[in-house]
């Protein structure tokens, strides 16, 4: 009988640790670059709009220690970051950064790959450095609400310092990680828009974990709009 019970416990604690293996591959893995082939965005004046679906269990999920619970907002859906954001758009980066660019907002390429590299190097000034690019404000269109939803409304920060978001760019790391990353609510050099609010080391220090305030979205698989507005904007 004692065999037979550790003969079982083994079994499982081989199957909990292939599933960890299995899910660290699947976040860290890069995916082969997208064919490009993805959903519209909307232009209209100041903004875009794009579509995307609620996934707030992969935002909020931290699997056997791993992962990066309350980090990716919103990431294209094909991306390497996808299983961890909030939003799974149905556009690529590329077209967000396009599209953006094309108003005539100018991407501030103010953080390279060595802000995310050396974060947990004490010395190193790189992960303390805040996004920057002019401002964006990142709005959700939820299905049956006639307004538009904030990111403080939709968001708990206990770190209390809020969002400030801004047009990062960084489209030059974009091959390098190939992660999909849109928006981030650090200053990520792998967002699009990230948060000046809150620097890679705050999130290492964990100053701040965003949740996802009860009863605000819908369930996770609803579709929803993405709306991004730049300064001008009626």
């Amino acid at each position: 009988m004692m065999k037979s019970s550790l003969r079982s416990i083994s079994r499982k604690t081989l199957l909990l640790a292939a599933l960890g293996v299995g899910a660290a591959w699947a976040f860290f893995k890069k995916p082969e670059p997208s064919s490009g082939a993805a959903g519209p965005i909307r232009i209209s004046g100041r903004e875009i709009e794009f579509p995307a679906t609620v996934t707030r269990a992969s935002f909020e999920r931290e699997l056997l220690g791993m992962g990066m619970p309350g980090y990716h907002l919103i990431v294209y859906k094909d991306g390497g970051a996808a299983m961890a954001s909030l939003f799974r758009a149905e556009v690529t980066d590329t077209q967000v950064l396009d599209a953006l660019e094309g108003l005539g907002a100018k991407p501030g390429n103010a953080l390279g790959m060595d802000t995310w590299e050396e974060r947990k190097d004490k010395d190193s000034k790189a992960p303390d450095k805040v996004i920057a690019g002019p401002p964006v404000e990142v709005l959700v269109r939820v299905p049956g609400k006639a307004d538009l939803l904030t990111l403080d409304q939709i968001l708990q920060d206990p770190g209390g310092r809020g969002f400030d978001m801004r047009f990062g760019g960084h489209r030059a790391n974009i091959p390098k990680w190939k992660s999909g990353c849109i928006v981030c609510l650090y200053s990520c050099p792998g967002s699009k828009v990230g948060n000046a609010r809150y620097t890679v080391r705050d999130y290492v220090d964990e100053r701040t974990r965003f949740r996802v305030k009860p009863g605000v979205l819908p369930a996770d698989g609803t579709r929803v709009g993405i709306v991004f507005r730049l300064p001008g904007a009626p």
